[in-house]
């Protein structure tokens, strides 16, 4: 008897549904010793390659197919109904896979109604080389037979239909038709089985025996219904949530479905007709470099002869094309470099050249310059290079990059190997804000069906996975928190590990990492149970998604090479690859990349102000890239605004490294990352002359020189090589790559040719062995310098910006900040320290953006009207073009006869008055506020004005329609206290001042955290914060518990804290009046994912602070933007002072009384960090703390244990 086969089964490309993982699903098959099995998910193709190309490693003949939806409407998108049956669609060969793609792409694109689905006309115009069966109860001819009350009401017409049904398909697949029979236990299932067992024998049509496969063992099933209860958002034991009745719903074997079948075992041997029909074999993994679509037009507006002027996509053409643009773009370049290297340049243009056209890549290179080139072009600001492009001389003369790889040793053979073929890889930022155009100008020049961005998938990861379960599953939300917070926030983190324990490929996960995962399961039934289910469905795929970056283009429609989809809430956006950026290689695609950089919209803006104020434009290859006073701003360490170095560890590295050149500059960005912060102490003393440069060969003198004797980049290795080996530059990056993924049997063959290359150039071979063992070490650490070079050009030229246009270059970066206030609230500091003036809205000055004035013989900063909320485009439009047509708005009757009132409305006029952009009328904000259904109604007889105007003979003479307001005068203004607060409402921050303002020197003589500082703690920071009470919420938790919600503002912003017990019943009897005024708040930050979480331990008046009760050490707050050290920044040169306690169990109240007796004693003098050291009769817990104490406390200590 021939073996069953699956051909109906679910993987977990069948989103929220499937939980058959793809490489589990390969190795069960491969040890049962299955031939055969089809992937069939839910109307996609989402997994197909990744399924074909696993099943093929494992020995496994993989069928691609799907589970279509399917409609009877006359049109594609017929929306008239929902109804939708099931069919299964399996591709015979070449031809019926590439049906399958484009039934699936129409799905999404044209059929999308709830659902993928397709209708049978076009079905049958694409069913060649597809094998079709009935699929499930969802299927149309058993809906017809299933004559349930629910199938009734939707149209089911019993056995006659049902077999009309059946012959229609025959008629559209004739053999490669087949009814399914599945016998899982379902009620409505076992009365339809003599129906479909007589229409086989009545029309002929073979029947398949399936199982509805959607996991992979019978013990998944629980798992499988808490998966599809997080698909649902529904809770486990909720009455009202779909549940399977029966757990039949896994990867038999196949003695189980032949004993199941064993009346009928025809239809067990029919499963193996249709794998014998079903041969598809894919030539994956030999991607054809891209024709440039363009080549004839671009070749006669260049006047350039083609050798095939009549073939357009030519791989000859290609090349001549790309020389010769090659040749005359380097030309323009060479303006701006020395005379006396030009024959330098030219020599390695050709050879690079020359490479790129013999592994055939002209066409990729001529696509990335077009559409770089359309986008300077159309004045999107495109970055200077990203990744190991930079590193070619070719790409900087097509200006896709603008850094000149030869000053700086960037390699060619980086970026493109000639030993080691493989696709180029060219990512491009643009502007955040306008990436889209260029994308759009691609769809636009090569095709809507030709040009898709690229598949991502959400998974339920480790802690993501153990959340949702644990809500499925009803456990207490704190609970569930407290669980996931256990998994560690390693990169790739999983809860049990990778591989086979044991073995030497085995990477620990969660539960080998965090003992305590284990003492809480073994303790816990529930969590037991929820740790269990999350095993189960880890990594299993959420949803589907588009890739932030990756964009395929196409010389044919894509769904020659992969199906395409539209994400559910986009159905009028863009075409996604259905494949994943793994896979696109494998299926003749090569992905670029279009990413969106802020900062590149920061310059852009910057540039335009200085233009408009200044005339002047700013052209960066004539800027001098060794600006001394470019240098001395950051040397300063006041970096904040500058690409990459604005973080508090970078300010520190900035001001402690005092970078002289551009190299140094790329050294701190190459450096500044885990694993190679090590070396930046080091690097610094060697740079100040601090520490002894050695070399351990002589000749890499010049390639270490640079970076002070330290390996930095990647490059630095393969010149290595080179220099010492002997070996070429692309056989060096090919020890470069070996040597960073730590190939042990590859690097001993390697190193073998190494040795043996440095004795035959005459270099000693100790001396050799030890410089390859040395560069061992650091090749996993090093960076790209390529990528470091080009993005160190863009904080050369924010520090630029910032050095000579300073007012310029911040209004810039607070209009890319608009809708960030706390950090807009940061800059603003930087700007007052910087002696610009900061002033609020003014409808006679400002424009959408921030924009520089001139006040009082000073430059100010103006807010935007885009940072009032409230206030729109349209009517910021409005008042700019009205201002700039008739001058600037004279008093109140002025403004309300010219503007639209439809575009500047009540609201609109509200904010505009509270923000204080209607100051410059001459009336007081509470003046204005008070006549606000006057100024209104105003507005309103004016439009009528206007319109009666525009239908009668007689035009208004000058377009204003001269109205007058009812105003009731008003001389008085709000108090400072209401006039902040309207601003903080209107814009999100305090203009005119702060309510703190009068205590900041008092706060600033403190040492505490910054709103701003929180990034860059741990988690479970103990430490300081100093703020106004803005509001209390109390609650009342599950325990009946008394909580309260702190509401918070520090100088620069707003945060929340927990309290309970005395500390709330402290901070509740606070006065109206106290709560106006800063408390010093001793508290714990606890890191939740991107917030945080703060609980009060206890709570001082500024006063009760200062005179003692609160000891602090004072210090200079410039010197604390410094103090935030890199590598979680440094850590404090003090010694520990360890407690040794020995107690029955770990006594949470204690240690917490410990706690706050520590900050009572906090000191910085003489003092050591506290350090608890908790040994109970089970385990011992170190706490180590933020308190440093001195012997005061350990008296203390001894009286409080004493009591």
């Amino acid at each position: 008897m021939s073996e069953f086969t699956h051909l109906h089964l679910h993987t977990e490309y069948s989103l929220l549904d499937g939980a058959n993982k793809i490489k589990e699903l390969a190795a069960m098959l491969k040890e049962r010793g299955s031939k055969a099995v089809a992937i069939t998910d839910h109307g996609n193709m989402f997994g197909a390659i990744d399924f074909y190309k696993t099943m093929k490693k494992n020995g496994i003949k993989p069928i691609i197919g799907m589970e279509a939806y399917i409609h009877n409407g006359e049109t594609l998108d017929d929306k008239s109904t929902r109804s939708r049956f099931h069919l299964i669609l399996l591709a015979k060969n070449e031809v019926g896979y590439k049906n399958l793609m484009y039934l699936s792409s129409m799905a999404y694109l044209e059929g999308f109604y709830f659902n993928p689905r397709i209708n049978k006309k076009i079905l049958k115009e694409h069913s060649e080389g597809l094998v079709c069966s009935a699929a499930c109860l969802q299927g149309e001819v058993n809906f017809h037979l299933n004559l349930s009350d629910r199938n009734l009401k939707r149209g089911a017409q019993g056995y006659e239909k049902a077999k009309e049904v059946a012959l229609e398909y025959k008629e559209i697949f004739g053999d490669d038709f087949y009814l399914e029979i599945m016998r899982h236990g379902i009620n409505d299932q076992m009365k339809i089985d003599k129906d479909i067992l007589r229409i086989s024998k009545e029309t002929g049509i073979k029947i398949i025996a399936t199982n509805d496969a959607h996991y992979p063992y019978k013990q998944r099933a629980e798992a499988h219904e808490v998966f599809m209860c997080i698909a649902m958002a529904k809770n486990l034991d909720d009455p009202n949530r779909l549940r399977h009745s029966m757990q039949e719903l896994y990867v038999k074997s196949d003695k189980e479905m032949k004993w199941i079948f064993a009346d009928i075992p025809e239809v067990i041997e029919n499963t193996q007709e249709v794998v014998d029909k079903c041969n598809l074999e894919l030539k994956l993994g030999e991607p054809t470099p891209p024709n440039f679509k363009f080549t004839l037009e671009y070749a006669r507006e260049n006047g350039i002869k083609l050798p095939y002027p009549n073939d357009r996509y030519n791989l000859e053409n290609d090349k001549i094309l790309f020389k010769k643009l090659s040749e005359k773009r380097l030309e323009e370049r060479l303006q701006f470099i020395d005379e006396s290297k030009h024959i330098e340049y030219k020599e390695r243009l050709k050879r690079e050249i020359d490479i790129i056209n013999s592994m055939k890549f002209p066409g990729y290179m001529l696509i990335v310059a077009d559409f770089i080139n359309e986008a300077k072009k159309a004045g999107i600001p495109v970055g200077p290079g990203r990744g190991s492009a930079a590193g070619s001389l070719v790409a900087f003369s097509l200006k896709i990059t603008d850094i000149d790889p030869m000053p700086y040793n960037l390699l060619f053979e980086r970026f493109l190997n000639p030993e080691r073929v493989s696709m180029p890889d060219i990512d491009v930022d643009f502007c955040q804000d306008r990436r889209g155009e260029v994308i759009d100008y691609v769809v636009e020049k090569y095709g809507r069906y030709n040009v898709a961005q690229v598949a991502t998938f959400g998974k339920l990861l480790a802690k993501g996975v153990i959340r949702d379960v644990a809500r499925v599953c009803g456990m207490a939300y704190a609970e569930a928190d407290k669980m996931a917070k256990l998994i560690p926030d390693n990169l790739g983190i999983t809860l049990n590990g990778k591989g086979e324990p044991g073995s030497a490929n085995f990477k620990e996960g969660a539960f080998q990492l965090e003992p305590k995962i284990k003492e809480l399961i073994d303790s816990n039934p529930s969590a037991r149970q929820v740790w269990k289910y999350s095993l189960d469905l880890e990594g299993l795929n959420r949803n589907a998604g588009m890739h932030a970056a990756g964009v395929v283009i196409s010389n044919e429609e894509l769904w020659n090479k992969t199906p395409l989809f539209r994400q559910t809430n986009n159905v009028d956006g863009g075409l996604i690859t259905q494949y994943t950026k793994d896979f696109l290689e494998d299926v003749d695609l090569i992905k670029f990349d279009f990413l969106g950089l802020k900062t590149l919209t920061v310059i852009d803006n910057a540039i335009k102000l200085v233009k408009s104020r200044y005339s002047k434009d700013i052209i960066w290859e004539q800027i001098d890239m060794n600006e001394k006073k470019v240098y001395k701003t950051i040397q300063s360490g006041y970096t904040l605004g500058i690409f990459q170095i604005e973080s508090a560890g970078m300010q520190k590295l900035a001001s402690e490294l005092k970078p002289d050149c551009f190299e140094d500059i790329i050294a701190m960005i190459a450096l500044y990352r885990p694993g190679p912060m090590d070396l930046i102490p080091d690097f610094v003393k060697r740079k100040h002359g601090e520490a002894r440069i050695e070399y351990i060969i002589d000749e890499i003198k010049d390639i270490l020189e640079p970076t002070y004797g330290v390996i930095v980049y990647q490059e630095q290795v393969m010149q290595i090589v080179q220099k010492v080996g002997g070996f070429s530059l692309g056989a060096a990056d090919i020890v470069r790559r070996a040597m960073s993924k730590k190939k042990e049997d590859e690097m001993k063959e390697l190193k073998k040719q190494y040795l043996v290359g440095a004795k035959n150039q005459g270099y000693n071979e100790n001396k050799a062995d030890e410089l390859f063992e040395m560069i061992m070490k650091f090749a996993s650490y090093g960076f790209n310098k390529s990528h470091a070079a080009a993005y160190a050009m863009i904080t050369f030229q924010t520090a630029y910006l910032k050095t000579f246009y300073p007012a310029e270059f911040m209004a810039a970066l607070l209009t890319s900040e608009e809708d960030n206030m706390d950090k807009v609230a940061i800059y603003i500091d930087e700007i007052k320290r910087l002696n610009i003036d900061i002033l609020p809205p003014s409808i006679n000055k400002s424009f959408r953006q921030f924009s520089v004035i001139k006040k009082d013989n000073k430059e100010a900063i103006i807010f935007g009207m885009g940072a009032i909320k409230g206030v729109g485009l349209g009517a910021i439009d409005n008042i700019v073009k009205e201002r700039e047509k008739d001058g600037d708005f004279t008093n109140i009757n002025d403004f309300v006869s010219r503007i639209d009132s439809f575009k500047v409305n009540k609201r609109v006029t509200e904010a505009l008055i509270k923000s204080g952009a209607m100051d410059c009328l001459g009336l007081t904000r509470m003046a204005l506020l008070q006549n606000i259904e006057n100024i209104t109604d105003a507005c309103r007889n004016s439009a009528k004005i206007k319109n009666d105007a525009q239908n009668s003979l007689f035009g208004l003479e000058d377009g204003i329609a001269n109205v007058e307001v009812n105003f009731i005068p008003n001389s008085d203004e709000y108090d400072m206290k209401s006039l902040l607060r309207l601003e903080k409402e209107s814009l999100g921050i305090y203009i005119s001042g702060h309510p703190l303002g009068e205590f900041e020197d008092e706060i600033n003589s403190m040492q505490y955290t910054l709103t701003s500082e929180f990034e860059n703690l741990k988690d479970y920071t103990e430490t300081i914060l100093i703020g106004k009470i803005e509001d209390i919420d109390i609650k009342i938790t599950r325990r009946g518990k008394k909580m309260g919600i702190i509401s918070a503002l520090d100088l620069h912003g707003n945060f929340e804290m927990v309290a309970f017990d005395d500390k709330l019943e402290k901070i509740e009897s606070f006065s109206e009046e106290e709560r106006g005024r800063p408390y010093v708040f001793a508290v714990r930050i606890i890191k939740d994912e991107h917030q945080y979480k703060i609980s009060v331990n206890d709570v001082f008046s500024l006063e009760d602070a200062k005179n003692g009760e609160f000891k602090q050490k004072s210090y200079n707050r410039k010197n604390d933007s410094y103090k935030n050290e890199y590598q979680n920044e440094q850590k404090r040169n003090i010694e520990d002072c360890e407690i040794e306690l020995n107690l029955d169990n770990l006594d949470v109240d204690l240690i917490n009384k410990i706690y706050n007796l520590a900050y009572k004693s906090n000191n910085g003098v003489n003092s050591k960090r506290l350090v608890l050291k908790i040994i109970t009769s089970s385990k011992i817990f170190i706490f180590e703390t933020n308190f440093f104490i001195d012997d005061r406390f350990l008296d203390n200590m001894k009286e409080f244990l004493a009591a």
